[in-house]
Protein backbone atom coordinates (compact mmCIF):
# COMPACT_ATOMS: atom_id res chain seq x y z
CA UNK A 1 0.00 0.00 0.00
CA UNK A 2 0.95 3.44 -0.79
CA UNK A 3 1.85 5.77 2.38
CA UNK A 4 -0.79 9.23 2.83
CA UNK A 5 0.60 11.21 -0.06
CA UNK A 6 3.23 9.05 -1.39
CA UNK A 7 0.68 9.00 -4.91
CA UNK A 8 1.65 12.61 -4.89
CA UNK A 9 4.66 12.04 -5.72
CA UNK A 10 6.53 11.56 -9.14
CA UNK A 11 9.36 10.03 -10.04
CA UNK A 12 12.41 11.35 -8.42
CA UNK A 13 14.58 13.86 -10.38
CA UNK A 14 17.62 11.47 -12.04
CA UNK A 15 19.62 14.60 -13.43
CA UNK A 16 22.64 16.31 -11.92
CA UNK A 17 22.65 18.86 -8.91
CA UNK A 18 24.47 21.74 -7.84
CA UNK A 19 24.81 21.62 -4.21
CA UNK A 20 24.63 25.49 -3.55
CA UNK A 21 25.32 25.96 -0.20
CA UNK A 22 28.37 23.68 1.41
CA UNK A 23 30.61 24.04 3.99
CA UNK A 24 34.78 23.48 5.07
CA UNK A 25 36.27 23.36 7.98
CA UNK A 26 39.59 21.80 9.12
CA UNK A 27 38.50 18.55 10.18
CA UNK A 28 36.43 17.75 6.75
CA UNK A 29 38.15 14.93 4.58
CA UNK A 30 38.10 15.90 0.94
CA UNK A 31 37.89 12.76 -0.31
CA UNK A 32 35.00 11.70 1.81
CA UNK A 33 33.45 14.72 -0.05
CA UNK A 34 34.03 13.76 -3.53
CA UNK A 35 32.81 10.80 -2.95
CA UNK A 36 29.28 11.46 -1.72
CA UNK A 37 29.39 13.56 -4.37
CA UNK A 38 30.05 11.27 -6.92
CA UNK A 39 27.82 8.70 -5.28
CA UNK A 40 24.93 11.14 -5.64
CA UNK A 41 25.29 13.01 -9.13
CA UNK A 42 26.26 16.37 -7.02
CA UNK A 43 28.02 17.41 -9.85
CA UNK A 44 29.79 21.25 -8.19
CA UNK A 45 29.27 22.33 -5.04
CA UNK A 46 29.61 25.84 -4.25
CA UNK A 47 31.57 26.45 -0.28
CA UNK A 48 31.89 28.60 2.13
CA UNK A 49 34.73 28.12 4.85
CA UNK A 50 33.75 27.99 8.45
CA UNK A 51 35.86 30.37 10.37
CA UNK A 52 33.99 29.23 13.47
CA UNK A 53 34.96 26.12 15.52
CA UNK A 54 32.64 23.11 16.05
CA UNK A 55 30.53 21.67 18.41
CA UNK A 56 32.76 19.03 18.64
CA UNK A 57 36.19 20.34 19.54
CA UNK A 58 39.19 18.88 17.77
CA UNK A 59 37.25 16.92 16.03
CA UNK A 60 35.67 19.79 14.38
CA UNK A 61 38.72 22.26 13.39
CA UNK A 62 37.52 26.34 12.04
CA UNK A 63 38.40 25.92 8.14
CA UNK A 64 39.37 29.38 5.99
CA UNK A 65 39.53 30.36 2.47
CA UNK A 66 43.03 29.29 1.84
CA UNK A 67 41.82 25.45 2.72
CA UNK A 68 38.91 26.30 0.28
CA UNK A 69 41.19 27.45 -2.40
CA UNK A 70 43.19 24.22 -1.97
CA UNK A 71 40.43 21.58 -2.29
CA UNK A 72 39.19 23.82 -5.24
CA UNK A 73 42.40 23.61 -6.74
CA UNK A 74 42.93 19.92 -5.98
CA UNK A 75 39.39 19.36 -7.75
CA UNK A 76 39.24 21.31 -10.67
CA UNK A 77 35.60 22.19 -11.55
CA UNK A 78 34.16 20.75 -8.78
CA UNK A 79 34.29 23.27 -6.29
CA UNK A 80 34.05 26.96 -6.24
CA UNK A 81 34.42 28.92 -3.19
CA UNK A 82 33.16 32.04 -1.29
CA UNK A 83 34.77 34.79 0.29
CA UNK A 84 33.85 33.22 3.98
CA UNK A 85 32.11 35.45 6.30
CA UNK A 86 31.30 32.79 9.26
CA UNK A 87 33.73 34.62 11.47
CA UNK A 88 33.97 35.28 14.85
CA UNK A 89 35.21 38.60 14.65
CA UNK A 90 31.84 39.55 13.17
CA UNK A 91 29.96 38.48 16.43
CA UNK A 92 28.86 41.85 18.03
CA UNK A 93 26.20 44.59 16.59
CA UNK A 94 28.13 47.33 17.21
CA UNK A 95 30.70 46.18 14.79
CA UNK A 96 28.00 46.41 11.95
CA UNK A 97 27.66 49.64 12.24
CA UNK A 98 30.74 51.25 13.35
CA UNK A 99 33.40 48.60 11.76
CA UNK A 100 36.49 48.49 13.94
CA UNK A 101 39.81 48.08 12.59
CA UNK A 102 39.61 44.18 12.64
CA UNK A 103 36.53 44.21 10.41
CA UNK A 104 38.01 47.03 8.38
CA UNK A 105 40.81 44.57 7.55
CA UNK A 106 38.21 41.79 6.68
CA UNK A 107 36.83 44.31 3.89
CA UNK A 108 39.99 45.15 2.69
CA UNK A 109 40.99 41.25 2.51
CA UNK A 110 37.35 40.48 0.66
CA UNK A 111 38.50 42.86 -1.73
CA UNK A 112 41.87 41.74 -2.61
CA UNK A 113 40.37 38.05 -2.88
CA UNK A 114 37.85 38.65 -5.31
CA UNK A 115 40.84 41.10 -7.30
CA UNK A 116 41.99 37.65 -7.96
CA UNK A 117 39.10 35.83 -9.70
CA UNK A 118 39.35 32.40 -7.16
CA UNK A 119 36.20 33.70 -5.76
CA UNK A 120 32.65 32.95 -6.73
CA UNK A 121 30.52 35.14 -4.15
CA UNK A 122 30.72 36.06 -0.44
CA UNK A 123 28.93 34.56 2.48
CA UNK A 124 27.70 33.11 4.46
CA UNK A 125 26.85 36.16 6.37
CA UNK A 126 25.50 35.72 9.35
CA UNK A 127 22.72 37.94 10.52
CA UNK A 128 20.40 36.32 12.63
CA UNK A 129 21.39 32.78 13.83
CA UNK A 130 19.46 30.88 16.05
CA UNK A 131 21.41 28.73 18.72
CA UNK A 132 22.07 24.82 18.21
CA UNK A 133 25.46 24.05 20.10
CA UNK A 134 27.59 25.97 22.96
CA UNK A 135 29.26 28.90 22.13
CA UNK A 136 28.76 33.11 21.98
CA UNK A 137 28.84 32.77 18.01
CA UNK A 138 26.15 30.10 17.92
CA UNK A 139 23.20 32.80 18.85
CA UNK A 140 23.70 35.62 16.67
CA UNK A 141 21.67 38.99 15.95
CA UNK A 142 23.17 41.57 13.44
CA UNK A 143 21.47 44.36 11.58
CA UNK A 144 21.10 43.35 7.30
CA UNK A 145 20.71 47.02 6.69
CA UNK A 146 24.53 48.53 8.26
CA UNK A 147 27.40 49.79 7.28
CA UNK A 148 29.45 46.44 7.20
CA UNK A 149 27.04 45.22 4.63
CA UNK A 150 26.58 48.35 2.60
CA UNK A 151 29.98 48.06 2.02
CA UNK A 152 30.00 44.56 1.32
CA UNK A 153 27.47 45.07 -1.19
CA UNK A 154 28.89 47.77 -3.15
CA UNK A 155 32.06 45.12 -2.92
CA UNK A 156 29.92 42.48 -4.85
CA UNK A 157 28.59 44.90 -7.06
CA UNK A 158 31.61 46.19 -8.02
CA UNK A 159 33.12 42.49 -9.00
CA UNK A 160 29.70 41.18 -10.00
CA UNK A 161 29.60 38.03 -7.66
CA UNK A 162 26.55 37.32 -5.26
CA UNK A 163 26.48 37.37 -1.66
CA UNK A 164 25.00 34.85 0.03
CA UNK A 165 22.82 35.74 3.76
CA UNK A 166 21.57 33.79 6.63
CA UNK A 167 18.91 35.46 8.17
CA UNK A 168 15.85 34.06 10.09
CA UNK A 169 12.76 36.04 8.76
CA UNK A 170 11.66 38.14 11.47
CA UNK A 171 9.75 40.74 10.04
CA UNK A 172 11.58 43.68 11.04
CA UNK A 173 14.66 42.25 9.55
CA UNK A 174 12.71 41.39 6.17
CA UNK A 175 11.67 45.34 5.71
CA UNK A 176 15.60 46.26 6.19
CA UNK A 177 16.65 43.43 3.49
CA UNK A 178 14.05 45.51 1.53
CA UNK A 179 16.00 48.18 2.02
CA UNK A 180 19.47 46.78 0.57
CA UNK A 181 17.64 45.19 -2.02
CA UNK A 182 16.34 48.60 -3.30
CA UNK A 183 19.77 50.32 -2.82
CA UNK A 184 21.91 47.59 -4.76
CA UNK A 185 19.72 46.44 -7.68
CA UNK A 186 22.70 44.46 -9.44
CA UNK A 187 23.79 43.06 -7.00
CA UNK A 188 22.16 38.99 -6.89
CA UNK A 189 21.39 38.42 -3.59
CA UNK A 190 20.97 34.47 -2.29
CA UNK A 191 18.81 34.15 1.19
CA UNK A 192 19.84 31.29 2.27
CA UNK A 193 17.54 28.54 3.94
CA UNK A 194 13.93 29.08 2.22
CA UNK A 195 14.31 32.90 2.62
CA UNK A 196 14.94 32.92 5.99
CA UNK A 197 12.32 29.54 6.90
CA UNK A 198 9.99 32.08 5.93
CA UNK A 199 6.21 31.25 4.95
CA UNK A 200 5.23 31.21 1.04
CA UNK A 201 3.15 34.58 0.74
CA UNK A 202 6.06 36.49 2.75
CA UNK A 203 8.99 34.88 0.14
CA UNK A 204 6.43 35.31 -2.36
CA UNK A 205 6.15 39.02 -2.11
CA UNK A 206 9.94 39.58 -2.11
CA UNK A 207 11.23 37.83 -5.13
CA UNK A 208 8.15 39.66 -6.75
CA UNK A 209 9.61 43.24 -5.25
CA UNK A 210 13.46 42.63 -5.81
CA UNK A 211 13.95 41.00 -9.09
CA UNK A 212 17.97 40.54 -7.88
CA UNK A 213 16.49 38.32 -4.75
CA UNK A 214 17.25 34.67 -4.48
CA UNK A 215 16.41 31.70 -2.38
CA UNK A 216 18.24 28.74 -1.16
CA UNK A 217 16.82 25.38 0.00
CA UNK A 218 19.79 24.82 1.89
CA UNK A 219 19.07 22.51 5.23
CA UNK A 220 14.96 22.40 4.30
CA UNK A 221 14.70 18.75 3.64
CA UNK A 222 12.88 16.79 6.71
CA UNK A 223 15.28 14.88 6.76
CA UNK A 224 16.32 14.73 10.72
CA UNK A 225 19.03 17.99 9.95
CA UNK A 226 17.91 19.65 13.52
CA UNK A 227 18.15 23.60 12.19
CA UNK A 228 16.51 23.13 9.25
CA UNK A 229 13.30 21.50 9.87
CA UNK A 230 12.27 24.49 12.59
CA UNK A 231 13.36 22.92 15.81
CA UNK A 232 13.81 23.17 18.50
CA UNK A 233 12.69 26.65 18.02
CA UNK A 234 9.96 27.87 15.94
CA UNK A 235 8.92 31.37 15.24
CA UNK A 236 5.59 32.51 14.23
CA UNK A 237 7.01 33.42 10.82
CA UNK A 238 8.68 29.77 10.23
CA UNK A 239 7.44 27.14 7.60
CA UNK A 240 8.91 23.80 6.06
CA UNK A 241 8.64 23.61 2.70
CA UNK A 242 7.47 19.67 3.03
CA UNK A 243 6.84 16.69 5.01
CA UNK A 244 7.98 12.76 4.63
CA UNK A 245 8.77 13.70 1.14
CA UNK A 246 6.23 15.71 0.06
CA UNK A 247 6.13 19.09 -0.88
CA UNK A 248 3.59 21.12 0.84
CA UNK A 249 0.98 22.69 -2.02
CA UNK A 250 1.68 26.51 -1.01
CA UNK A 251 5.62 26.07 -1.63
CA UNK A 252 5.34 24.20 -5.12
CA UNK A 253 3.22 26.59 -6.62
CA UNK A 254 5.85 29.46 -5.39
CA UNK A 255 8.64 26.95 -7.41
CA UNK A 256 6.71 26.57 -10.11
CA UNK A 257 5.42 30.73 -10.24
CA UNK A 258 9.66 31.51 -9.49
CA UNK A 259 11.35 28.55 -11.44
CA UNK A 260 14.29 30.77 -12.35
CA UNK A 261 15.38 32.42 -7.95
CA UNK A 262 15.81 28.89 -6.21
CA UNK A 263 18.81 26.33 -5.64
CA UNK A 264 19.36 23.58 -3.44
CA UNK A 265 21.91 23.02 -0.37
CA UNK A 266 23.11 19.98 1.36
CA UNK A 267 23.91 22.49 4.24
CA UNK A 268 26.57 20.05 5.38
CA UNK A 269 28.42 22.27 7.86
CA UNK A 270 29.87 20.33 10.33
CA UNK A 271 33.11 17.23 10.05
CA UNK A 272 30.66 15.02 12.05
CA UNK A 273 27.85 15.37 9.09
CA UNK A 274 30.57 15.08 6.13
CA UNK A 275 29.67 10.82 5.39
CA UNK A 276 27.60 9.16 2.93
CA UNK A 277 24.54 8.32 4.90
CA UNK A 278 23.94 11.84 5.67
CA UNK A 279 24.48 13.46 2.52
CA UNK A 280 22.71 10.51 0.39
CA UNK A 281 19.87 11.61 2.93
CA UNK A 282 19.49 15.00 1.88
CA UNK A 283 20.12 14.62 -1.83
CA UNK A 284 17.75 11.96 -2.01
CA UNK A 285 14.82 13.69 -0.45
CA UNK A 286 15.54 16.68 -2.84
CA UNK A 287 15.31 14.09 -5.77
CA UNK A 288 11.89 13.06 -4.47
CA UNK A 289 10.39 16.75 -4.35
CA UNK A 290 12.04 17.69 -7.65
CA UNK A 291 9.80 14.62 -8.89
CA UNK A 292 6.77 16.50 -8.25
CA UNK A 293 7.81 19.53 -10.41
CA UNK A 294 7.69 20.18 -13.96
CA UNK A 295 10.40 18.97 -15.67
CA UNK A 296 12.43 22.43 -16.55
CA UNK A 297 11.14 23.57 -13.55
CA UNK A 298 12.73 20.45 -11.37
CA UNK A 299 16.08 20.68 -13.82
CA UNK A 300 16.66 24.48 -13.21
CA UNK A 301 16.05 23.90 -9.09
CA UNK A 302 18.85 21.15 -9.28
CA UNK A 303 21.50 22.61 -11.83
CA UNK A 304 20.90 25.72 -13.91
CA UNK A 305 19.46 28.48 -11.59
CA UNK A 306 23.19 27.80 -9.44
CA UNK A 307 25.18 27.60 -12.63
CA UNK A 308 23.58 31.12 -13.98
CA UNK A 309 23.80 33.18 -10.32
CA UNK A 310 27.17 32.21 -9.42
CA UNK A 311 28.56 32.20 -13.19
CA UNK A 312 30.08 28.52 -12.90
CA UNK A 313 29.22 27.51 -16.64
CA UNK A 314 31.18 24.97 -18.35
CA UNK A 315 30.68 21.36 -18.44
CA UNK A 316 30.57 19.09 -15.46
CA UNK A 317 33.03 16.85 -14.57
CA UNK A 318 32.84 13.25 -15.38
Amino acid sequence: MLLPGAALAGQAYQGPIVDAHGHLGASFKSETTVAVMNRNHVTRQIVMARYYPGPDGAHDLPGDDEQALRLAESYPGRFFPLVGMQQPLLTGEHKWETPNREVEQLIEATERKLTTGKFYGIGEFIVRHWAYSPGKHAEQENPIYSTFMRRMSALAQRFDVPMVIHMEGYPALVEDFSRLLTEYTTVRFVWAHSCGRSKASVIRRMLARHPNLHCDLAGMTNTGSGYGTGWPRKEEFTALIEQDGVLFPDMKALYEEFPERFMLGMDVAHARGNNMKNYSRRVGRFRELLGQLPPETARKLAETNALRIFRIGGSAPP
